[in-house]
């Protein structure tokens, strides 16, 4: 069996490389409006069936299709519904305007489609935020059941700290981390690498007071989709460095060279700093599989002999 999954604001697809990691199979499903996010997309899993605008896409529970701006598919049941709504109202770095952002908003379209398909398994990301909102967002997803809600930082998986919530009934033991990418700077870059420069954020800094150094720091602060011209760094020589775009995608546990069809290296790190790392999501989609294959599926897990 194939799983079918249904990903809104995908993105670059680091939830179809997740499953492709664990030899998953799957019928993906996208919905993302994103130029080039979806160059990205397109050329690195060209079998994906994109959807266009979220808040345009149905899914008819009596007929088991899916309505959209492309078209309308017979996808059957969904095994799997997953998802990164816009964070801007949510962010600590924001304004704090919660579900009043327009972009934020676009939660509520992923409650909609969650309602409407009844998924297996779901899992839903955001950035950490105010209690009131989690609870909200908590309430909404407790339609699924056993949903549970984990407070993850990818500093477990590689030496990026980024700390995000993850919503998800799948079974996952957050203490049992798998990982192979580097935990230590030095590690990812080399030798020499002297530590971190990170900005005060405050405007009185004069502009050499803004960035304070933080010599042999483990890990890199969280990559956002402004990382490649602002506020993150690392010390080479004395003198502040910029992370090229392969380390940025390193930071994510991305493939080096993975986001290359998105074009200038400005979009390149849009497109890393929006994404999730993916080694996080393999490590909770792996909860999926049990003794070789897909839980209340007969797929068998690629590479695992029955």
């Amino acid at each position: 069996m194939t799983l079918t999954v249904l990903s809104l604001f995908d993105g670059i697809s680091c939830g179809r490389l997740a499953l492709d990691r664990l030899g998953i199979k799957c019928k993906y499903y996208a919905s993302e409006v994103d130029k080039y996010a979806l160059q990205v997309s397109k050329e690195q899993w060209p079998d994906t069936i994109h959807l266009g605008d979220v808040r345009n896409v149905r899914y008819v529970r009596h007929t088991k299709q899916l309505v959209c701006d492309t078209g309308v598919y017979d996808v059957g049941d969904i095994d799997l519904l997953i998802g990164g709504s816009p964070c801007q109202g949510f962010s600590q770095c924001g304004q704090h305007t919660n579900f009043e952002h327009s972009e934020s908003q676009l939660i509520y379209e992923f409650e909609r489609i969650r309602n409407e398909c009844r998924p297996r398994y779901l899992l839903l990301e955001n950035v950490s935020m105010k209690a009131e909102a989690r609870e909200l967002i908590s309430g909404m997803m407790s339609g699924t059941p056993n949903v549970k809600l984990y407070d993850l930082n990818s500093d477990k998986w590689v030496c990026q700290h980024r700390r995000r919530l993850y919503w998800t009934n799948i079974p996952f033991d957050p203490n049992d981390i798998h990982t192979t990418h580097p935990l230590y700077l030095k590690e990812l870059i080399g030798d020499e690498y002297e530590g971190v420069c990170m900005l005060k954020h405050s405007s009185v800094w004069k502009n050499e007071e803004r960035y304070k150094i933080v010599p042999d720091r483990r890990m890199a602060c969280t990559i956002t989709k402004s990382t490649y011209f602002k506020n993150h760094a690392w010390m080479k020589d004395g003198k502040r460095t910029n992370y090229t775009i392969e380390h940025l995608e390193r930071l994510q546990t991305l493939p080096v060279g993975y986001t290359v069809p998105a074009g200038s290296k400005t979009q390149r790190a849009f497109c890393v700093g929006n994404g999730w790392t993916v080694a996080v999501i393999e490590d909770i989609f792996s909860g999926m599989i049990c003794n070789g294959r897909v839980r209340g599926t007969n797929q068998a897990q690629k590479g695992i002999s029955n």
